[in-house]
């Protein structure tokens, strides 16, 4: 199987919203512990912070990626894509 640009990007996508939705509820489970801030929660705010940035740019790029090839604008589900 050929991974392709679109594919690429969609299989990125959700793999960051996965990582990004188990991160936010293990921001919670600290809250929840009500102990002071520790460096584990420091990084899983900063990498969740990042995630937020980066999921916006790659649907972006997706975009770009389907305009470039010709499928702006046209559903590729239907279409057979």
């Amino acid at each position: 199987m050929t991974l392709t640009p679109d594919v690429l990007l969609d299989t990125s996508i959700a793999q960051l919203r996965t990582l990004a939705a188990f991160l936010a509820e293990e921001m919670g489970e600290f809250r929840d512990k009500a102990e002071p801030a520790n460096l584990e929660a420091r990084a899983c705010k900063e990498i969740l912070l990042t995630i937020s940035v980066l999921i916006p740019k790659l649907q972006a790029a997706r975009y770009v990626v389907a305009e470039d090839s010709g499928v702006f604008g046209r559903c590729v589900s239907c279409d057979g894509g």
